[in-house]
């Protein structure tokens, strides 16, 4: 009889039933594409974050630290030390292979370019190099940092065997080349330890940065210039991380000091502290620098956006609630007659609320599957809209969307079953 009454009840009030779908639907689709974009987002705004450049640094370990005299720094004075480029591939064949994004090696010298004394790098632009397990790698300070500009053109070096050009192509930073006096296509003559070396001016780099200051050549042509060969000052690293709670983060700076218990934990996941550590064991003299104005920036602005994603998920979920209240007690007071009957006839309370409860949960049910749909294809819009490729769906946003349907359907009944409750069978068939 149960039944029957409640199939009878879901085709009545089309409108008031068609208004709590509604809303129900539009709640969880709201809600399901926040929660599939927070579950992706890390990834995806990680990657755009990495705009910012690098958010790791490999040093020599020798001239890694900072010295210090009387509150002075007396790095300059010291003898420069160098990293081996035969190491360049344990940047990349180590346990953190899959979240090292780009790296970059840099070789610094000091030159003399038209009276002037400036700084000459040498790194790779966009260099591909075969790693030891077999896989092809492409890498350099191009991918590195995305949001450097060139006018002109970038120097190609995607063969280390087809780097040999004469005269060597060149990038100059800005505001050298405005202090210098050069444009794209002219000649710069430099002169360092190996000797003069004339360069040809292929783009001006704008980088907002330090390397406007700079010449940038290719490793080879570097060395060349130096007068030496297999040596790298610094190799600059872009690594996927996870942002470091404050525990993590105060004992990440000295691994020595995490509680054994802590530190297998510690150690695989990746926070950009244990990323570094195992930087420094697998290149050989190595000692990692992490870039915490860039670490940290990642940092707040993900835990931002995804408290933030939160919110509107919850004031969706909320709104979605309030209507779908709104709707079931004015369904309730069009009913009074309806449920006084039945509590004349000998129905319990429990009863009427379980019919009320058991049409909303149908209602919540129905929506959540046509909330987790729209929701989906919502945020594979979004996200195809923000970052250029769609969001990963993961199997369990369904179930979840359509439990989150009947928790706004089931708190949606709690003010109505309140009403219910207080009314009594004489007072709702007052009047018949």
């Amino acid at each position: 009889m149960l039944l029957r009454i409640l199939g009878d009840s879901l085709f009545r009030q089309k409108r008031r039933k068609l208004v709590v779908l509604a809303a129900v639907t539009l709640g969880t689709a709201a809600a399901a594409a926040l929660a599939d974009i927070a579950m992706d987002i890390g990834d995806k705004m990680s990657q755009e974050l990495k705009r910012f450049g690098a958010n790791l640094v490999l040093l020599p370990a020798e001239g890694g630290g900072e010295v210090k005299v009387a509150g002075e720094e007396m790095g300059a004075w010291r003898m420069p030390s160098y990293l081996d480029a035969a190491g360049l591939a344990k940047v990349k064949d180590n346990f953190w292979k899959n979240n090292i994004l780009a790296f970059a090696p840099v070789f610094e010298a000091r030159v003399h370019a038209e009276g002037r004394t400036a700084a000459l790098w040498g790194t790779w632009f966009e260099r591909r190099f075969d790693l030891p397990s077999g896989e092809r790698f492409v890498t350099g300070i191009r991918s590195l940092n995305p949001a450097w500009s060139v006018k002109g053109r970038w120097i190609e070096d995607l063969d280390p065997e087809a780097v040999s050009v004469d005269p060597p192509p060149a990038l100059v930073g800005v505001r050298l080349a405005a202090a210098l006096g050069v444009e794209v296509g002219s000649r710069l003559g430099v002169r360092a330890e190996g000797g003069d070396l004339p360069l040809q001016v292929v783009g001006l780099l704008r980088g907002g940065g330090e390397e406007e200051d700079a010449i940038l050549v290719t490793l080879e042509t570097a060395w060349k210039a130096a007068g030496t060969s297999g040596k790298i000052t610094r190799i600059a690293v872009s690594a996927l991380t996870t942002p470091e709670n404050a525990f993590y983060a105060r004992l990440g700076s000295d691994p020595r000091k995490i509680p054994p218990s802590e530190f297998e934990r510690w150690s695989c996941t990746p926070f950009v502290s244990s990323i570094a550590y195992e930087l420094e064991r697998s290149v050989p003299g190595s000692r990692a620098r992490i870039v915490r104005r860039v670490a940290e920036s990642e940092g707040r602005i993900l835990q931002r956006v995804s408290a933030l994603l939160l919110l509107l998920a919850l004031m969706a979920g909320l709104g979605a609630t309030l209507a779908v209240t709104s709707a079931l007690t004015a369904a309730v007071l069009e009913r009074r007659a309806e449920f006084g009957l039945l509590k004349a006839l000998g129905a319990g309370n429990a009863s009427v609320i379980g019919l009320l409860a058991a049409e909303a949960g149908i209602l919540g049910i129905a929506g959540g599957l046509f909330g987790a749909l729209a929701g989906a294809w919502l945020a594979r819009w979004i996200s195809l809209a923000l970052f250029g490729s769609p969001v990963a769906i993961p199997p369990l946003a369904v179930p979840l969307a359509v439990a989150a349907a009947l928790a706004m359907a089931f708190l949606g009944c709690v003010i109505p079953a309140r009403r219910l409750l207080q009314l009594h069978p004489f007072e709702m068939l007052r009047g018949l």
